[in-house]
């Protein structure tokens, strides 16, 4: 059995001013259909070796559509089914996180995203039988768990596979996965597990740009109600504006990856969806999003009220100086 594992550990940030690079071309996918279309332009960001605590790591960088960079960092782990192999694989991540928010320049309470894989070349006899020897030290590593997971929780980690060969298997869990490929092509997994992180962080940024032009409309309601202000219009029109540019991302996001059938691929991107609770979270944004209509029609109407009651006070005011005009008339005579 191998005792020395190779690891995948993705990381995506919000695209920041990154010197454009060579765009790459969509990455082949095991058995996928011929309509699979990712619809993501990936474009080279550098690729650079970092030394992490004496662990040297392989960084490839890219840009996923311009809106989110991506780092694929590689470094191999010793003795990986030892009782601290999680803690120092923890460490390494935690060390790599660090060096890579600096060498992106992003805040380090900016939105992001990781994701960790286990590389397995072989594992003899079967990865089943694999499995089942190294099922509590594998869910530790990918859960990167201090203590010894319970049965119930291997159980449920390693329930969620992939099949593409008698020795290729695909492993996907919330926080990390497992790949077992024989000839060592994890290239295809990968590509899917990083496009299921691309989506969850676009649907992140999402979240907060709407959150953001609700409590600007929220504000602007309280601030015309009973009353016409001269910035109601202009404070509209930008947000009306913001909701159509949300929307359109959100549709952009939400068709960014078609996979139809019972191919490997869509398989494994259909758990990799399902674990990261992408469907959840794209009806989460559409349900904000429609919120961003209903309070834009509320705005709406209050500027609508504003204007009329502006129109009542001053034809009211116009017939009472007729009434007094007409009195005085009265008098004078």
């Amino acid at each position: 059995m191998p005792e020395t594992v190779e690891i995948c550990h993705l990381l995506l940030l919000p695209a920041g001013a990154e010197p454009p690079g060579l765009t790459q071309p969509t990455p082949e996918l095991r058995d996928a259909p011929d309509f699979f279309d990712a619809h993501i332009e990936l474009v080279s960001a550098g690729d650079t070796r970092l030394d992490v605590g004496g662990t040297p790591v392989a960084v490839r960088c890219q840009v996923l559509n311009g809106e989110v960079w991506a780092a694929e960092c590689r470094y191999r782990l010793e003795d990986a089914f030892a009782d601290d192999a999680a803690e120092r694989k923890g460490a390494i991540e935690a060390a790599l996180r660090e060096q890579l928010i600096q060498m992106h320049g992003a805040a380090e309470q900016e939105l992001r995203e990781e994701y960790t894989a286990v590389l397995v070349g072989a594992a003899r006899p079967t990865p089943e039988a694999f499995l089942a020897e190294r099922g509590p030290a594998l869910a530790r590593l990918i859960r990167n768990l201090r203590k010894p997971p319970s049965p119930q929780q291997v159980e449920e980690l390693l329930s969620a596979r992939a099949r593409f060969s008698e020795h290729d298997l695909t492993v996907v869990d919330w926080v990390g996965a497992l790949v077992v490929a024989e000839h060592g092509d994890f290239q295809s997994e990968l590509e899917l597990m990083k496009i299921g992180k691309y989506q969850l962080l676009r649907l992140r940024m999402l979240d907060r740009a709407i959150d953001a032009a609700l409590a600007q409309l929220r504000v602007h309601v309280e601030s015309v109600r009973g009353r016409f202000t001269p910035r109601g219009p202009r404070t509209l029109q930008t947000v009306v504006e913001r909701r159509l540019e949300l929307l359109l991302e959100f549709e952009k996001t939400d068709q960014s990856l078609l996979l139809i059938g019972d191919w490997y691929s869509a398989r494994v991107y259909q758990l990799v969806v399902d674990n990261l609770y992408l469907d959840d979270w794209k009806a989460a944004v559409s349900a904000k999003l429609e919120s961003l209509g209903a309070i834009d029609t509320t705005v709406r109407e209050s500027l609508a009220l504003s204007w009329r009651r502006m129109l009542d006070v001053v034809s009211l005011a116009g017939w009472t100086f007729l009434m007094v005009a007409y009195i005085v008339l009265l008098v004078a005579r």
